[in-house]
């Protein structure tokens, strides 16, 4: 009866989602499909692939908001790899252009919000996160980067509250979803439970490199040592410097993700 109703409530949210995500349709529907078509390599990690679709879409239709919000997303997740502050500066003004086309839509605070965590500009973010939220407040995707930040902020627990809570809404959330949620373990120390989740997270370097920390605090070293290995075939010149990066603001949490890389072996 619950997987019922959830399921009810789910289809009510998913139109609400829609009507306020798309305030301002595409005037060219090319640039749409070009949207979509990004959208769905996004939430699956093909990043480059989602890149070039959500730059053709704001070519073709400048004034659509949402293929500049996504294009910001896509650059924030390229500087996850290139650590290029021009990339995030780049972020930064397909974030400021899709508010400017239109600052009602909660993707487009989403996507400032995201780009503003990782500028370190963690009270900035949360405002627009959480005007994301009023807006869209079903979206399985702005739950999940809201998360994020809450992780980011030492709340791993509200963190948790928040994506499972968006699970019961959507069973199947991007694959990305499930990062957050491993981090969210991680971070209250569930590291089995985070190795499951980080397991569902798909197969990039910095997942590898979540998992290794995961089994080197449950001491199990062999299993850290191979994920090190995965992670650095993936990335070989990821070091502690590079993982230094996390935008953490919190320290405690930011100190228990390096102590699980050190004991890894990444150096």
């Amino acid at each position: 009866m619950a997987a019922l109703v959830a399921s009810t409530v789910q289809g009510a949210a998913e139109a609400d989602a829609t009507t306020r995500s798309r305030r301002t349709p595409p005037a060219d529907w090319a640039a749409y499909d070009y949207y979509l078509q990004g959208r769905a390599h996004y939430h699956q990690y093909e990043m480059d692939k989602g890149e070039s679709m959500f730059a053709r879409s704001a070519e073709l239709d400048p004034a659509f908001a949402q293929g500049h919000a996504y294009l910001a997303q896509c650059l924030v997740a390229r500087f996850w790899y290139d650590r290029d502050p021009g990339t995030l500066q780049s972020a930064l003004q397909s974030a400021r252009t899709a508010l400017l086309l239109d600052r009602n839509d909660g993707i487009c605070n989403q996507s400032m919000g995201l780009v503003l965590v990782h500028m370190r500009q963690h009270g900035d973010a949360g405002l627009y996160f959480q005007q994301a939220r009023t807006l869209n407040p079903h979206d399985v995707n702005i739950a999940g980067d809201y998360a994020s930040w809450l992780n980011y902020g030492g709340q791993p627990q509200q963190s948790l509250a928040v994506l499972e809570r968006a699970i019961l809404l959507d069973p199947l959330p991007p694959v990305w979803f499930w990062e957050v949620k491993g981090s969210a373990l991680f971070l209250l120390g569930r590291y089995a439970e985070a190795i499951d989740a980080y397991r569902k997270a798909g197969d990039q370097f910095f997942i590898h490199a979540f998992l290794a920390a995961a089994y080197a605090h449950l001491g199990e070293m062999a299993n850290a040592h191979v994920a090190v290995e995965a992670t650095l075939s993936r990335q070989p010149d990821l070091s502690l410097g590079y993982l230094a990066h996390l935008p953490f603001a919190d320290p405690s949490s930011f100190e228990l993700f390096l102590s699980g890389f050190r004991k890894a072996g990444f150096f």
